[in-house]
């Protein structure tokens, strides 16, 4: 099990705040969820009925702080 992995929890509890706000914010409608699958982190999400991944390669071995790619997925998936 990798470093990230054990914090993926982190990740899901910033995209289900994400999409509580982004309903708020923008009237969009939308959940999703994060996991490890390999070397890959992957999120799941889907806004206002339109299904999406995302995924972004990572080193094993290193440690990653979760936020960063919670961070990048944020800013690309626009």
């Amino acid at each position: 099990m990798t470093t990230l992995s054990k914090h993926i929890q982190t990740a899901n509890n910033r995209l289900a705040s994400w999409y509580k706000n982004a309903k708020i914010d923008y009237n969009v409608i939308g959940e999703g969820t994060a996991n490890v699958d390999g070397n890959m982190f992957v999120v799941n999400y889907t806004e206002d009925g339109v299904a999406k991944i995302w995924s972004m390669e990572f080193w094993a071995g290193e440690s990653y702080d979760v936020d960063y790619f919670f961070n990048v997925w944020m800013e690309q998936a626009r």
